[in-house]
C-alpha cells in the first residue's frame, strides 16, 4: 500500500513539470550584442557565424531575462510552489497543501482502520460469545442427558432403600436366637425348662397338642391325642418341618423389635419350637447343689463341676450349628416397611393383572425382609424382560445401572462368605467331636507314661 502511495506522489509530480511552459516572448533573445553585428531575429535565423548572439540569448541561471536564467527562475518557482504551497500551504482561507491533506488523510485512515479493528474486535466478540453459549447449550443438554435417571435406574434405588435397616435387624433376631437356645439348655430362669428337662418336655407336649397336632397322622390315630387342639391346618407339624416353617417362606412373621407381654407370633413359635426338636431334645438333667458338695456339706468342686463343665462343652459345639439355622430365619426376619411399595409393584408387575395382594402377601409377606429384598435385587429383577430393553438407555445411565449392579453382588458375596466361615466353623466342630474319643485315648496314655516314669525316678532318688 505505501509503494502504491508513493508511485502515486512521483506521477503527480512528473505530471505537473509537463505543464511548466516558457513564455514564447522569451523564446527570442532581448536584444544582440553589438559586438557581434546580428539584428534582433529569431535565434532560428541567425546566421551560422552569429554563436555570440545565441549564447547570449541562452544566457545563465543568474540572468532571469535569459533561457537558461527564465528556465531555472521557473524551476525554482515551481519547486517553491510544490514545497510550500503544494505540500506545505496551510494558511487560512487556501486550499490545504498535501501534507495537510496527507495528514487529514492519515487521520482518517486511522481513524477507518479503528474503526475497522473494532468491527472486527465484534466480530471475534461475536463469535466467541456464540462459540460461548453454544458451549453452555451443549453442557446443558449432556448435564440433562446424564443427569435424568431412568425409571430402571430409581427401581434399584428404591429396592435398598430399606435394605441397611433389614440387614441390622437380622443381626439383632440372630443373637435373639442364638441367647433363647443357649438358654434352653442352661435351664435358665424364666425360661419352659426352668425346672429341667421334664418342664421342657411337657411344655412342649402341650405346645404339640394345642398348635402343632394333625389328626391324620400316625394312621388317624392322633384323634385322642388332638382332641384338644385348635384345629388350624396352617400350624400342622410346624414344629418338624423345616421346609415350611423356615426354608420356605421369603419372609417369617418374627419381629424381636416389638415390645410388649402378647407380642409373639405363631410363626416365632414354630420356629422356636422346631429349633427344640432339632438341638437338644433332651435338654441336660437339673445338677443340684448337693453335687457340688461332700457329704459333710464342704464344697467339692472336682466332682461336680467336671461333669457341668463338660455339659458346657457340648451345648458350645450345639450352638455352633445352632448358628445357621440362627441366621437363616435371621435373614427371613420382617424388614422394614419402606421397601414394601416398591417390591410390591415390580411383583405385581412380573405376576400381571392376575396378581392379587393377598397372592404378594404369601409370597413376600407383609413386611419384606433382608432375604427376600436381596432376592429381589439378585434375582427377580433380572427375570423382566424391561430390564433388558431399559439397558438401551443413555451411556451415563447404563454406567451407574453396572454399579448398582456390582454393589449388588458384593452384599450377595458377603452373605456368601459369611455362610462359608459358618460351614467352616461347623465343619472344624464336627471334626472335633470326632477327635475326642482319640485326644482323650491319647491324653490318658500321655498321663500314665508321666505317672511311671515319676514312679521310676522316685525310686533312684531313694
Amino acid at each position: 500500500m505505501i509503494r502504491q502511495f508513493f508511485t502515486s506522489f512521483a506521477v503527480i509530480i512528473l505530471i505537473s513539470f509537463s505543464f511548466v511552459s516558457v513564455p514564447t516572448s522569451q523564446s527570442h533573445a532581448a536584444s544582440c550584442s553589438s559586438n557581434c553585428g546580428c539584428c534582433a531575429q529569431g535565434i532560428t535565423q541567425c546566421q551560422s557565424f552569429c554563436i555570440c548572439t545565441s549564447n547570449n540569448q541562452t544566457g545563465d541561471k543568474d540572468t532571469p531575462s535569459t533561457t537558461i536564467g527564465h528556465i531555472t527562475k521557473e524551476f525554482v518557482d515551481h519547486r517553491d510552489w510544490m514545497a510550500n504551497t503544494f505540500f506545505k500551504d496551510n494558511t487560512a482561507g487556501n486550499e490545504r497543501g498535501l501534507l495537510a491533506s496527507l495528514q487529514l488523510m492519515t487521520a482518517q485512515l486511522a481513524t477507518n482502520a479503528m474503526q475497522q479493528t473494532q468491527i472486527i474486535g465484534t466480530f471475534f466478540d461475536a463469535k466467541h460469545q456464540l462459540e460461548t453459549q453454544r458451549l453452555f447449550q451443549q453442557l446443558t443438554v449432556r448435564a440433562h442427558k446424564d443427569y435424568h435417571p431412568s425409571e430402571a435406574l430409581c427401581e434399584f434405588g428404591t429396592m435398598t432403600r430399606s435394605l441397611a435397616s433389614s440387614s441390622r435387624n437380622t443381626d439383632l433376631s440372630s443373637s435373639i436366637f442364638a441367647k433363647r437356645a443357649i438358654d434352653r439348655q442352661l435351664l435358665s430362669g424364666g425360661g419352659l425348662s426352668v425346672d429341667g428337662r421334664e418342664s421342657d418336655q411337657k411344655s412342649r407336649l402341650v405346645q404339640f397338642v394345642k398348635k402343632y397336632c394333625n389328626p391324620a397322622d400316625n394312621a388317624r390315630n392322633l384323634n385322642l391325642l388332638c382332641l384338644k387342639s385348635d384345629n388350624d391346618s396352617a400350624l400342622f407339624n410346624k414344629d418338624i418341618s423345616y421346609t415350611s416353617t423356615l426354608e420356605t417362606p421369603k419372609t417369617l412373621d418374627v419381629d424381636f423389635t416389638s415390645t410388649g407381654a402378647n407380642t409373639k407370633t405363631p410363626k416365632e413359635e414354630a420356629l422356636f419350637a422346631l429349633t427344640a426338636n432339632l438341638f437338644a431334645h433332651n435338654t441336660f438333667p437339673f445338677v443340684s447343689k448337693a453335687k457340688f458338695l461332700t457329704n459333710d456339706g464342704k464344697p467339692n468342686l472336682e466332682a461336680g463341676a467336671k461333669d457341668y463343665m463338660d455339659a458346657r462343652a457340648v451345648i458350645a459345639k450345639r450352638s455352633v450349628a445352632m448358628n445357621s439355622i440362627a441366621a437363616i430365619a435371621a435373614m427371613k426376619s420382617q424388614g422394614d416397611t419402606e421397601s414394601r411399595p416398591f417390591i410390591y409393584a415390580l411383583i405385581e408387575e412380573m405376576g400381571g393383572d392376575k396378581m392379587t395382594l393377598a397372592e404378594i402377601e404369601r409370597a413376600i409377606g407383609k413386611k419384606p425382609s433382608y432375604f427376600a429384598q436381596m432376592d429381589v435385587l439378585t434375582k427377580k429383577l433380572y427375570q423382566m424382560p424391561s430390564f433388558y430393553a431399559e439397558l438401551y438407555d443413555k451411556p451415563a445411565n447404563v454406567l451407574r445401572k453396572d454399579v448398582a449392579l456390582q454393589a449388588a453382588t458384593l452384599m450377595q458375596k458377603r452373605d456368601s462368605y459369611r455362610s462359608f466361615l459358618r460351614s467352616e466353623m461347623t465343619l472344624a466342630t464336627m471334626l472335633e467331636t470326632a477327635l475326642m474319643v482319640e485326644q482323650e485315648r491319647v491324653t490318658n496314655e500321655v498321663r500314665k507314661a508321666r505317672q511311671i516314669g515319676g514312679s521310676r525316678n522316685l525310686g533312684v532318688v531313694k
